[in-house]
């Protein structure tokens, strides 16, 4: 494994680090990680396997090439596969100082909590709406930057719309967009009071299209992990607010989806139907090193019943790179089970990520 790790990035640096001339240095290149590793139980220990995992493993690779373009990479370890594979690769070039152009596989634009970064969430998974109405990393292109001393961001981008998939199903396009404001900008203090608010909207059509995770659109009985081979249209689109001061921050964000299928899957589903949920989080972060959240969690899938969960955490950052987590999630309204929720679950978790 380690020696398929440092064969893929040597492979990477090489594909995109032109040759040095005799004398001149090489341009420099930042390298980082992601990993998480835990314990996972829960009272319903049939929805999915107690024990200790690797929940991730990822490798960074980026850099600048003059004043031509920027580069990124990133390998993640898939422990089904027992594999590191491609997950971003991309290549962004600076047009004016309010907008660039990317170009690669990355993930698109779209939703507040979807574009964070995995060692940034405040839980081990992002909110079931996130997950499963967020378009996942995809390949395509993507214009975007900021304005107004960073207070305003924007962008907007085409993409095939199969997931890390190279092909196009149909020579349709997936199309999505995010505009934001922050009232303070780029820099913040403890005691500013900062609202920030953001709207997503895409479309896509498709044939043969992967979605996220809980979304039911086929066999009713694989529900709810039924996640590929999307036929129809669909539109979705997300609002979110979140709100700091001190210690404390409140983060509010509401997701939709609206599918055209092609043909009906059967089961009670109509040609036409939706998925909505959304999250309300709060949290306090005392000394900067202990943080506590709360988390209501809801979402309406395709097909099925609400569900419906409250989740509580615990964070400890012992440095800049490290932290510790516990988490608990409690059903509500005798909610099934989730993707990545259930009744009574508890994880701890380890993180660096540099």
């Amino acid at each position: 494994m380690i020696r398929r790790l440092y064969a893929g990035t040597v492979l990477a640096l090489g594909c995109v680090l032109p040759a040095a001339a005799v004398g001149q240095e090489a341009p420099p290149v930042d390298v980082g990680g992601l990993l998480r590793v835990g314990a996972h139980a829960q009272a319903n220990s049939t929805h999915e396997p107690e024990g200790f995992r690797l929940f991730d493993a990822r490798l960074r690779v980026g850099g600048q090439i003059g004043i031509v373009f920027d580069y990124y990479f990133q390998a993640r370890y898939v422990a089904d596969d027992d594999a590191f594979k491609l997950w971003d690769a991309t290549a962004t070039l600076p047009l004016i100082p309010e907008m660039e152009l990317t170009f690669g596989l990355f993930k698109p634009l779209f939703g507040l909590e979807a574009t964070q970064t995995r060692g940034a969430l405040s839980f081990l998974e992002r909110s079931q709406a996130s997950t499963a109405i967020a378009p996942g990393r995809q390949l395509g292109m993507q214009g975007g930057g900021s304005a107004l001393d960073g207070r305003l961001t924007y962008g907007a981008g085409m993409f095939n719309g199969n997931g890390r998939s190279v092909t196009n199903d149909g020579d349709n396009y997936m199309f999505a967009s995010r505009v934001q404001f922050n009232s303070i900008g780029t820099v913040a203090f403890y005691d500013d009071l900062v609202v920030q608010a953001g709207a997503s909207i895409g479309y896509s059509s498709d044939t043969s299209a992967p979605l996220g995770k809980g979304i039911v659109t086929g066999d009713p009985t694989a529900a709810p992990h039924i996640t590929s081979d999307f036929a129809g249209d669909r539109a979705f689109w997300s609002a979110d607010l979140r709100v700091t001061y001190r210690q404390w921050a409140l983060t509010g964000e509401y997701l939709r989806a609206e599918y055209d299928l092609d043909a009906t899957p059967g089961g009670g589903m109509p040609a036409e139907t939706d998925a909505y949920g959304g999250y309300l989080e709060l949290g306090y972060r005392a000394w900067g090193a202990l943080e506590g959240v709360v988390r209501y969690d809801s979402f309406q899938p395709a097909l099925g019943d609400d569900r419906d969960f409250i989740v509580f955490g615990m964070n400890v950052y012992p440095g800049y790179y490290a932290r510790f987590s516990l988490q608990y999630a409690s059903a509500l309204n005798d909610s099934p089970s989730a993707p990545t929720l259930a009744d009574g679950q508890f994880i701890f978790l380890a993180q660096v990520d540099f």
